[in-house]
Parts: structure tokens; sequence; C-alpha cells
């Protein structure tokens, strides 16, 4: 089993872990979260940790550069070149960190404007602003996440991300308990990333020793800086997809509605996750083979990645299509339900940018994202005009009709013909590629709907067996329908060298 194929395993495997527990834990702990916060002050905090993270736009697409120069280097094993890179990184980071913290300071006295307060005080909204900002200060740090995820030691950091997220939720429900409100739960958020950061400082500088010792080197920087002007841009309209949604809602219907907004879509946002961990895990891998000089195995492996998530999409989110509105009652209650529309539109998104995610991976490390930047820059545009039209006349389908437009007017065909000029891959096998799943996957979720539907599951154990029983349907039918034979038997293969690992 060669070190690529089993570091790749290594990180789904605890990709798979880490979200496993975040589900337990987000599980239990959110109905006690609702019970003692309420509805604005638990909706006011996911939206404060969306306008905080939109300071690491400040960051200027360093850490997306620093991913790609890493990579290349990394797999070259140019280990000079790797402590040269993140010096310079270190050096650019620790500017930047001022930059952030003077436009969070910006953000501080603007949130009683962009956050609703009816129970809430302004007092009580800044100085958890604040405290969000001294995440900021852990800023430099970031170039060992990225020197972790170009070793392909993405295992690592998932493994850091479980223990933080179960020491969080834990601290989270005492000061909840106690009534500290938005104040205790930001010196949680802040506190629980300390120790992930050190680690992750203490694994990169144990496997590139000497690194303080490196000088500064002026034509890594000026590399570094070319390179993140494209990635910033792209960084720009990752963000705007991911959070804008929530500050939407907050903005224009409030606060408390981002908790229904929210609560509906987190058993898809779960899938999500696993599907972005397969690109995670995989992508160092992918330009490990580029820079190799392997471009035919690169793209038969790409090809085959787009196939396997396509296909566990559809197969993972056929029963949350079908079960969700029986799931949100069991759960938190049927008043916190956001709706079918809600379910569907955010499951097609869901699907839809897993898939887009797996395909930017490649351009964003082999240092060819500025191809994308002027499609990404229309698609932002579209979604955002008419995820606030779409809300302001709609509701909470808004932002995602949103993204739903801009994948289907442009991303649909601009980011295969990115591709095309890059790797040449054919769009059109790509796409057929990422489609073929959806002829058994339509059938599929219609025949599930109707059966959750047409009758209420048994509690908790009916609906667990039920959702379980549709989801290893759906495997079955990914595993007969869209793969080959010759595919199946290298997924047998690899499953036994990593059980034998």
């Amino acid at each position: 089993m060669s070190s690529r194929t089993r570091k790749s395993a290594w990180s789904v495997a605890s990709g798979l872990f880490f979200i496993l527990v975040s589900v337990i834990n987000g599980f239990f702990a959110t109905p006690w979260l609702l019970y003692w916060l309420g509805s604005e002050r638990l909706g006011a905090f996911k939206v404060l940790a969306d306008w905080v993270g939109y300071l690491t736009l400040l960051e200027v697409g360093l850490g997306g550069a620093l991913m790609a120069s890493l990579a290349l280097e990394v797999g070259q094993g140019a280990e000079q070149a790797v402590r040269r890179t993140l010096t310079a990184g270190l050096q650019i980071y620790l500017r930047l960190t001022i930059a952030m913290i003077a436009g969070g300071a910006g953000l501080v006295l603007a949130l009683p404007y962009l956050i609703s307060l009816e129970t809430i005080s302004v007092y009580e909204i800044r100085v958890a602003g604040v405290i969000s900002l001294l995440t900021v200060l852990m800023t430099p740090l970031l170039v060992f996440r990225s020197l972790a995820e170009a070793r392909q030691r993405n295992y690592l950091f998932n493994l850091l991300m479980t223990a933080q997220i179960t020491l969080a939720t834990v601290l989270w429900l005492t000061v909840a308990w106690a009534g500290w409100g938005l104040i205790g739960l930001s010196l949680v958020a802040v506190a629980t990333q300390i120790p992930t950061a050190l680690i992750l400082m203490w694994d990169g500088m144990k496997g590139y020793g000497g690194l303080w010792s490196t000088g500064p080197d002026q034509a890594t920087k000026k590399a570094l800086l070319r390179l993140s002007r494209p990635t910033f841009i792209h960084g720009i309209t990752d963000r705007i997809g991911l959070i804008s949604d929530n500050v939407i809602i907050a903005l224009i219907l409030g606060t408390g509605a981002v908790v229904p907004f929210y609560l509906t879509q987190q058993l898809g946002l779960v899938v999500q996750l696993l599907l972005r961990g397969f690109g995670n895990a995989t992508w160092a891998g992918l330009v490990e083979l580029y820079s190799q000089g392997q471009t035919t195995l690169f793209r038969a492996r790409l090809m085959e990645l787009t196939c396997t998530i396509s296909g566990l999409g559809v197969a993972f989110l056929g029963p949350i299509v079908a079960y969700n509105h029986h799931f949100i009652r069991h759960w938190v209650g049927s008043a916190t339900y956001a709706g079918e529309a809600v379910t569907v539109i955010a499951c097609i998104n869901i699907w839809g940018w897993s898939i887009y995610s797996l395909w930017g991976w490649p351009l964003l490390g082999t240092g060819h994202i500025g191809r994308w930047v002027p499609y990404a820059i229309a698609s932002t545009i579209v979604n955002v005009t008419v995820s606030v039209l779409g809300t302001l006349e709609l509701g909470l389908i808004g932002p995602l009709l949103g993204t739903l437009t801009g994948f289907l007017v442009v991303n649909s065909w601009a980011l295969p013909r990115v591709l095309k000029q890059t790797f040449e891959i054919s769009p059109w096998q790509i796409l057929g590629t990422a489609l073929t799943p959806l002829t058994w996957g339509l059938p599929y979720m219609a025949i599930l709907w109707l059966i959750a539907q047409t009758h209420n599951p048994w509690g908790w154990f009916g609906l667990a067996t039920e959702m379980g029983a549709a989801g290893l349907c759906g495997l079955a039918l990914w595993w007969t329908l869209s793969l080959s034979q010759d595919a199946r038997n290298q997924w047998r293969h690899r499953i036994r060298n990593v059980l034998a690992v």
C-alpha cells in the first residue's frame, strides 16, 4: 500500500470519526442549548461566528497560496524550500494580523447594528465580539495547518478537531446552564482552539527542524504574494457562498429565523462534511501525482473521486430528503422545521457544492486557481443577488435559491471548462461522471419520499432503522450501478489494505 494511499485512508477514517463525534455532540447538546439560551441568543452566536469568520478574508489568500506552494515542494521532497516558504508565510502573517485586529475593532463597534438585539444587550454582544477577536492572535500559526494539509496529515488535524469539538460542547453546555450567554460561548470558542493550534505547530516543527534559523527569502515572499491574489479572490467568493446565508437571513428576517434555517440543514451539513472530507483527504495526493508528471493517473483519480462523491452524495442525501421532517420533529420540535423546500434545495446544493469543491482543489493546489477567479466572481454576484431578492420575496428559501442559481448559471459549465484548459480533462466526460448516479438516484429518492410521507416511523429506533436501511440501499445502488467491475475490484483491494494497516 503506497504512502499516499495510506495517508488518504487515514485522513478519510479520521474525518469519519470526527463527523460521528460532531453529530453525537450536536444531537445531544442542541436541544439543551436552545432551552438554556433561547432561539435569539443561539442564533446570534451563530451569526457572530460568521461575521468574525469574514475577518479571515484579510489574510488576502495567503493560506491557499501556502497550501499550493507547500504541496508542490513536499511532493518534490524539497525540504529547504519548505522551510523558506514557512518562514515567509510566518512573516507575512504577522503583518496581516495587525490588519485583522484593526478590522475586528471596526466590526465590534458595528455588531449591534449587524445583529438584531431584542433580548441581548449591546454590552453583551460587544464583549462577546472582543473575546472572539482573540482568535486573530493565532493567525500566524495557520502556516502549520497549511503544512499539515500539504503533508497529507489531515488525520492529525481531524483527531485534534474531534477532541476540540468534544471539549467545546461540554463547556458550551456548562456556560449556557450557568447563564453566561454570548460571553461564555465566545470564551469557550477561543480557548478550545489554542491546543489544536499549538499541537499543529509542534508537529510542523518536528518535521522541519531549524525553521527559526532559516533566514527571510524575498523571492519566496513575492511568489507567495503573487499566488495569494487570485487565491484571495477565490477565498472571498467561497466565504460568501459558505456563510452569507445566515447573515442574509439575520439582516432581513431577524436573528431568530437563523435557528430553524440552520437546524433544518444540520443532517445535510453532516453529509457535506463527509463528502468534502474526501476532497480534503485526497487533494494533496492528486497534486503530488501532477507535480511528478503522472498526468494520466491524475486525471483517472479525479474522475474516480468525482464518481465516488456524486454517488455517495445521492445515497446519503436521499434519506435526508425523505425523513428530515421526522428527524427535526423528534429532535427539537416541529416548530423549528423550516419546511420541505429548504430541505430539498439544501440537499441539492450540498451535492453540487461537494463536487465543485473537489474540482477546485487541484486548481488551488497546483497554483492555477487564477483561471477560475473570473467565473467565481460571476457566480457569487448571481448567488448574492438572487439570495437577497429571494429572501425578501420568499423567506427562508431565498439564500438556498441563490446558491442553486449560481451553480446552474455559472459553475455547471465554467468549472469543467477551466479543468479542460488546465488539465486536458473532457468537460462532457467529467460532467457525465458526476451526473450518472442521478439515473438511479432520482427514482431512489422519489420512492423514499413516498414511503416517508405515508407513515410516521416508530420513535427514534424506527427512524434510525428506516434511514439506515435507506442509506444502505443507496450504497448498494451506487456500488452496482455506478461502478464498473474494475472500479469495484480496486475498492475491494483498497479496503483490504486499509484493514490490514
